[in-house]
């Protein structure tokens, strides 16, 4: 199931005074037979953030029982291997990775979502007290909280191109005078940008971010009170930064355009009142950390990581599994991918696939009316979100 890691079942057979008992784990650890993508993790760090984040940071956050459990219970953290509960024995599923998440379990991720974010105010507000001084997560996890150095750009790089190719082929605006032109200069531009809010935001209180948050990250279960319950997976590309940067790229990972329209208003008042009541709780007034007019500006400043990152995600998320498998399963096939260029996969698949292209286009060509030709049509959007 994993692009960045092998997944496995673990089962132990218990004996104890003639009783009998089955523990049923899963297990997460370096890939055992892909050396290259082994080697990638590790220039990339991936697991070491996540080792860290398990087996340091996040035991100081409250991970309580359904309904504000926000990750899997931990058994072992080494730096190679983790050992979970298995979340899928008690009823967690994933979603189908090609469809996109209906309203109820959007916001049943949303407000997970804000009970993880508050977790690092929390713990940052408690240590300040302690310290008499104001404290953030950064003064210690710095290191293992912004991107690394080599790798990334190269991957970006590669995702960059792939949407202005695909633009050029499948566009509604790619008949319009000097079209390739513009993208070319506008559009690395835009994903440069995207990648600089990654960074720790100067104007807004900062959190531990996802930054990964599609449906291979995220299960959800259903409660006796046929409500569900979501928790989020992987954490090995976490990064300290404005929280709107997950909550925007998870909308634009997981919706269409005509949701966002409808019901990002909803989301921001549901992941505010979330966050406020998670901060009350341990008497933090949210306004002292994120009032409503702060959270609408940081989120509209967001949606250039939001849409861009989705831009480079959503064409290998909406993949048929056989395909994805082909070419991200494949050493070779996953080392070009990664580092020389997808673009003639992403493009060969949208010709037969009208589901895939329908997607991919509706949120590639989103970025050419908001940056790339913006009009007065769609000036109202624009201002609000």
């Amino acid at each position: 199931m994993g692009y960045l890691g092998d997944h496995l079942k673990l089962i132990i057979e218990v004996e104890k005074n003639d009783v009998k008992s089955r523990l049923q784990l899963f297990v997460k650890c370096l890939p055992r037979s892909d050396h290259w993508k082994a080697a990638y993790i590790k220039q990339m760090n991936f697991f070491k953030k996540e080792h860290m984040m398990l087996s340091g940071l996040f035991k100081e956050f409250a991970c309580n029982k359904e309904p504000t459990k926000w990750r899997p219970k931990d058994y072992l953290i080494k730096e190679n291997v983790f050992v979970f509960e298995d979340i899928t024995e008690v009823g967690y599923k994933m979603p189908h990775h090609r469809k996109v998440l209906n309203l109820d379990l959007l916001k049943t991720t949303v407000e997970i979502l804000a009970v993880f974010h508050a977790q690092s105010y929390i713990y940052e507000e408690k240590k300040s007290r302690i310290l008499r001084r104001p404290y953030r997560i950064w003064e210690d996890y710095s290191h293992y909280l912004q991107e690394p150095i080599t790798g990334n750009k190269e991957w970006r790089d590669v995702g960059t191109n792939a949407v202005i190719d695909f633009l050029k082929v499948y566009s509604k605006y790619r008949g319009e005078l000097h079209f390739s032109n513009h993208l070319q200069s506008i559009i690395p531009m835009l994903f440069d940008g995207g990648l600089a809010l990654m960074k720790p935001s100067t104007e807004y209180r900062n959190v531990v971010v996802h930054r990964d948050l599609w449906t291979n990250n995220i299960l959800y279960k259903k409660l006796d009170n046929m409500k569900h319950h979501a928790v989020i997976v992987d954490f090995q590309t976490v990064v300290y930064s404005s929280p709107m940067i997950d909550l925007c790229s998870l909308i634009y990972f997981n919706t269409t355009r005509s949701s966002r329209l409808q019901h990002t208003d909803e989301l921001l008042d549901l992941y505010h009142d979330t966050l406020a009541k998670r901060l009350h709780s341990d008497n933090i007034n949210i306004d002292d950390i994120l009032d409503k007019a702060t959270l609408i500006k940081a989120y509209k400043e967001s949606v250039m990581f939001g849409i861009t990152q989705a831009a480079i995600i959503v064409p290998i998320v909406a993949m048929d599994s056989k395909k994805r498998e082909e070419i991200f399963c494949d050493p070779e096939k996953i080392k070009k991918a990664n580092l020389v260029s997808r673009s003639e996969e992403f493009i060969e698949i949208a010709k037969d696939d009208y589901e895939y292209r329908s997607r991919v286009t509706e949120l590639v060509d989103e970025i050419v009316e908001r940056y790339v030709y913006p009009n007065e049509s769609d000036q109202f959007q624009r201002d609000k979100y």
